[in-house]
C-alpha cells in the first residue's frame, strides 16, 4: 500500500546477469590457486603425519628440493605404510643403499631397530604415488575441467615445465563457470 492508501503494484525488471565467459578463453593461470601446501620427498613419514595433522589435510603434492613435482601423497598412503611396515629385506636394501659397505656390519638387532623406527627413517618418497596428473599453466579452464571429468578426479596440479605452480579443483571449475 502506498502512503495515500492506494494499492499499487510495482514491476521490477529482472536483474540481468552478465553472460558467462567462455571457459575456452579463460587462461588457467588466471583462475588456479597458488596458495599450496606442499610436502618434500625427503621428509620422514612422521614429519608428514604431523604436517597433515597441523594443517588438517589428507593429501598434498610432493616436490623435490628443486621444486619439481614428483608425486602425490595421501593419508591412505600413510595408513598403508603403517599397516604393512617394511620387511627386513627392504630395510637391509635401504641400509645398503644409504650406508654402503658399513651396512654389512649391521646386526639383526640393528635392522630390527631400523624397522621399528621406520616412520622416522623412511621418507615420503618411499610411500608417495609417483604418477601425478597435471596440466600445463598455459592450458585453458575448459581443458582442465574436461580432464578432471575424464579422469574422474577432484584436483589437477598445475605445472610450468616440471615445476608445481598451482592447483585447480573440480569445485573451482563449478564456481568459476557458475559465477564468472
Amino acid at each position: 500500500m502506498s502512503l495515500s492508501g492506494e494499492n499499487t503494484m510495482r514491476i521490477v525488471d529482472a536483474v540481468s546477469t552478465p553472460p558467462l565467459a567462455d571457459p575456452n578463453m579463460i587462461p588457467l593461470r588466471e583462475v588456479m590457486s597458488t596458495d599450496l601446501l606442499i610436502v618434500y620427498e625427503g621428509w620422514s613419514i612422521k614429519r608428514l603425519v604431523d604436517f597433515f595433522d597441523q594443517h588438517q589435510i589428507t593429501g598434498a603434492p610432493v616436490v623435490a628440493s628443486d621444486g619439481e613435482l614428483v608425486g602425490v601423497v595421501t593419508l591412505t598412503d600413510v595408513l598403508r605404510f603403517q599397516s604393512h611396515p617394511p620387511d627386513m629385506q627392504h630395510i637391509q636394501a635401504t641400509a645398503d643403499y644409504y650406508c654402503g659397505e658399513a651396512a654389512q656390519h649391521f646386526t639383526d638387532e640393528d635392522f630390527r631397530h631400523l624397522r621399528d623406527r621406520a616412520s622416522t627413517t623412511c621418507t615420503v618418497n618411499s610411500i608417495m604415488t609417483p604418477e601425478v596428473l597435471a596440466v600445463d599453466v598455459e592450458s585453458t579452464l575448459a581443458s582442465a575441467c574436461a580432464q578432471l571429468l575424464e579422469e574422474r578426479i577432484h584436483r589437477l596440479f598445475v605445472t610450468e615445465g616440471k615445476r608445481l605452480v598451482g592447483v585447480i579443483t573440480a569445485m573451482d571449475c563449478l564456481r568459476i563457470v557458475t559465477f564468472h
